[in-house]
């Protein structure tokens, strides 16, 4: 009897033959438990499921193409202007993530020196 593949995974390149022109082989991959999986030969011209695109009908590719506002509206013109308030929490989130990266660059400095 072999053993517990460890003959058949030194004897598998062996026996892999060399592909024709176009042809691809997946080389063999691991199980969770140590098996090897069989390596997968593909022929020419064919394209495995996984990388056929998804089917789109012509109306989702229009409006894919469409513009997300209506044609000449500009919403940085049409936006209100900021509260007082808004403007200091505004300036608050500013400052907070300066401290952040000050500090994380000052931690970075001092693991390196």
């Amino acid at each position: 009897m072999a053993s517990a593949g460890g003959e058949e995974s030194r004897a598998s390149p062996r026996l892999l033959s060399i592909p024709k022109e176009g042809e691809r082989i997946l080389a063999p991959t691991r199980r969770p438990d140590g098996t090897l999986r069989k390596a997968i030969r593909i022929r020419a011209g064919y394209v495995p499921q996984d990388e056929v695109a998804i089917y789109q009908s012509k109306g989702t590719l229009l409006k894919k193409a469409q513009p997300d506002v209506p044609p000449g509206y500009e919403p940085e013109l049409d936006a209100k202007p900021k509260s007082k308030s808004a403007k200091r929490n505004e300036r608050k989130k500013e400052k907070r993530h300066q401290v952040i990266s000050l500090s994380s660059d000052l931690l970075t400095y001092l693991v390196l020196w």
